[in-house]
């Protein structure tokens, strides 16, 4: 009875010691992404767990606008989230410098209505598709990245009307990046849309973890996670074996593209751009 009690009390300990960390669950029909980066967290939390203790992972089920996000993390609603990084978004939280999809989030391929693809083809500069408007998201990092480069852009708000505009006409060309395009347009399910084969926007941009600015031992916990994942292997593993990943490998070539090299005047000074095990240059045939 007494080793019992001994037992229990030590396993109600442990559970009041576990980090406990809330993270926004958009793990939905809009964002496949979602699942890779909730799997890449549990990575880290494993990897930092003999060094920074138990955890739990708490994923709290809301559906907001970018921009809102931001407001939850200052507010306590949550402890975490992931998001393109920008210089104003880390005045707003603590990003952790790792891209977690290797810098391929700023490598844009142009989903284009099937009847445009001859007068696409005859698309040989920046210049030339400035003259087309594509469209992003009014609180998009990338929109204002778009803009600066002399193209036009048209701002919405709801992810599920893009595709819709590109198909019916009014926007010729809506930009995304080679990870999100392919299982995005088997969602989409619509045959007139489809890769313009011609072209690739290329931007420096990651997605971090946010965390609120107070929680640095946080902050640390996932920096110190991510590289020992780094390091094992482990991280690579898990980033080329994701489904959507694997099939943008397989199915989108760089290899006699045009390549529209872009700057990004959001692009923080912390970007560790220059550690090259973080990111990979554009897919090769």
């Amino acid at each position: 009875m007494f080793k019992f009690i001994i037992l229990v009390f030590v396993v109600v300990q442990c559970a009041a010691q576990a980090q406990t960390v809330k993270y926004i669950d958009n793990t939905d029909d809009v964002d496949k992404h979602g699942k890779y980066f909730v799997q890449l967290l549990e990575l880290a939390f494993e990897k930092s767990k003999e060094q920074y203790g138990s955890y739990n992972l708490e994923p709290v089920p809301v559906s907001m606008r970018q921009d809102r996000l931001f407001k939850s993390i200052e507010t306590g609603m949550i402890d975490l989230m992931w998001t393109v990084t920008s210089k104003p978004r880390e005045k707003n939280a603590l990003a952790i410098p790792i891209p977690l999809l290797k810098g391929l989030i700023g490598h844009r391929v142009l989903v284009i209505e099937r009847s445009k693809l001859n007068e696409f083809a005859q698309i040989k500069s920046i210049q030339q598709l400035a003259n087309y408007t594509g469209v992003q998201g009014h609180d998009w990092p990338d929109t204002v990245i778009l803009d600066n480069a002399g193209l036009k852009v048209e701002r919405i708000v709801w992810h599920s009307s893009m595709y819709k505009l590109v198909s019916s006409g009014i926007i010729d060309y809506f930009p995304r990046s080679v990870l999100e395009v392919i299982e995005e347009l088997e969602r989409a399910k619509d045959p007139t849309l489809v890769i313009d084969p011609y072209h690739l926007i290329v931007y420096p941009s990651a997605i971090y973890y946010f965390v609120n600015k107070d929680k640095k031992e946080l902050a640390k916990r996932i920096e110190f996670g991510l590289r020992e994942a780094i390091k094992d292997g482990s991280f690579d593993k898990l980033f080329y074996s994701f489904p959507g990943h694997f099939k943008a490998m397989r199915d989108i070539p760089t290899k006699d593209r045009i390549i529209f090299n872009i700057d990004n005047p959001l692009m923080p000074e912390s970007a560790l751009l220059d550690e090259k095990a973080l990111w990979i240059e554009p897919i090769q045939e």
